[in-house]
């Protein structure tokens, strides 16, 4: 994959400058695979209904997976679609003190190749009430900047992934 963008890193201190840099020496790490996928002019969005926000598809990298392979899988998962990747653009980070996780997560920008149209929740996303929706790419940057999340940790998806859209908007006008 070779050296590509950070993103953003994001830490406590985005939501209170006045917090300190924690000590994560004792945090677990989490792997993961994120991205957007489109669909025409649609992106894909899973709207976190119990908590009021949207967030990009993607979730944790299983053992002896490629990030490639988790979020090929994590497309297909929460989209029910098949996708190809255009565009490894980078990492993002977080440090999550309430959890104590050091999230790293691999951004990806994929296409849709084919819709199976079996979306396949885990249980806990169908707790927060998961739902897939695909939103006019002209229509997220409204929808997420209207969003306040009721729960801190949508507050660091949630900022991760208006940055992600953002980095990807000019993938996204073509």
């Amino acid at each position: 994959m070779g050296n590509k963008n950070l993103i953003i890193e994001i830490s406590p201190r985005d939501f209170d400058p006045n917090d300190s840099i924690e000590d994560i020496k004792e945090y677990k790490i989490r792997r993961a695979s994120r991205g957007i996928l489109k669909k025409g002019n649609l992106i894909a969005l899973i709207n976190i209904s119990k908590h009021g926000y949207h967030k990009l598809p993607g979730g944790g990298i299983e053992k002896d997976e490629t990030p490639e392979e988790a979020f090929k899988r994590e497309i297909l998962e929460e989209t029910g679609c098949t996708s190809s990747i255009k565009d490894f653009g980078g990492i993002t980070i977080e440090y999550r003190r309430e959890s104590k996780t050091f999230q790293l997560s691999y951004v990806f920008f994929g296409e849709v190749v084919e819709e199976t149209g079996k979306v396949a929740f885990e249980e806990s996303e169908i707790e927060e009430g998961s739902q897939l929706e695909w939103i006019p790419i002209t229509d997220v940057k409204k929808l997420m900047s209207s969003e306040n999340p009721l729960e801190f940790d949508g507050n660091y998806i949630h900022k991760r992934d208006k940055e992600i859209f953002n980095f990807y908007k000019g993938y996204l006008s073509k």
